[in-house]
């Protein structure tokens, strides 16, 4: 099982989940992706998924507790795919798994006599615990449909010349991931297959690219940070495959002030 939630390090609440799962289901391999999800923000937890998702093993369980209307009339569900199931909150944190590897099995998760501030514990967690068990998805819950899905970043080829996008997300160093990609380099092309199926797979030339920013700056597309001075701005394709701007030795978000959803662009001047 893999835990992603916002509950940060300092408080009873990660340790509360791991006993919880660890009593419920003792067979399990516990494996904490991040518990630093920006409070309450529910589009980088869906980005956060998307992202590690690839890389761990087929037939996870992931327990998703982002949960800012814990106690509402929001429901919980648990949603399987093929090779994985996720539990926790429909309020669009599987948004980016519905996108790139379709529509799931849901079914509602629901406890009456539970605390109203603490699902993780109470609903999410057991639930997750019964489905490493063994139990059937069915078995949990009646079907449904996920309510809350988020909007689909931008990625549109304006032009030959232009490949627009947004700021989706800032990691811990204050580098920028954008919405463009995925990258792929292959010899004297780069070829574009949209991450979230925005749009045709498409070929750039892989010479003389470079990154667009809002106010007319461009950064070019480098490899490494090392590739500009320190202090410098770049572009370059980060690890999930997706177009990122970075400060060499610095912070990007800091440096050139760019917020999330700011318009960013891949320009194709070879």
């Amino acid at each position: 099982m893999a835990l992603l939630t916002d509950f940060g390090t300092q408080g009873i609440y990660v340790g509360v989940l791991k006993g919880v799962l660890s009593t419920l289901a003792p067979r399990a391999n516990l494996i904490d992706i991040s518990h630093d999800v920006p409070r309450g923000d529910v589009q980088a937890a869906a980005f956060m998924l998307w992202q590690a998702s690839p890389y761990l093993p087929p037939n996870t369980i992931y327990l998703c507790v982002v949960d800012p209307g814990v106690g509402s009339a929001r429901r919980g569900v648990a949603a399987k795919w093929d090779t994985q199931i996720c539990v926790g909150p429909d309020n669009g944190f599987f948004s980016y798994l519905v996108s790139r590897d379709g529509t799931p099995e849901v079914i509602e998760l629901w406890d009456p006599q539970v605390s109203s501030t603490f699902h993780g514990r109470d609903i999410f967690a057991p639930a997750a615990a019964q489905l490493a068990s063994g139990t059937a998805l069915n078995d949990l819950g009646p079907p449904v449909e996920l309510e809350i899905l988020l909007p689909v970043p931008r990625l549109e080829s304006v032009s030959s010349e232009v490949v627009e996008g947004e700021v989706v997300h800032q990691d811990p160093f204050g580098n920028l991931i954008t919405s463009i990609g995925i990258l792929h380099p292959e010899g004297s092309q780069i070829r574009l297959a949209p991450w979230l199926g925005q749009e045709p797979e498409s070929f750039l030339a892989a010479q003389d690219l470079a990154a667009g920013l809002p106010g007319g700056d461009e950064l070019p597309l480098v490899r490494t940070f090392d590739d500009v001075a320190e202090g410098e701005g770049l572009a370059y394709i980060g690890s999930s495959g997706l177009l990122e701007i970075g400060v060499n030795r610095g912070s990007a978000a800091q440096t050139l002030d760019l917020k999330l959803g700011a318009q960013v662009q891949l320009l194709i001047k070879g």
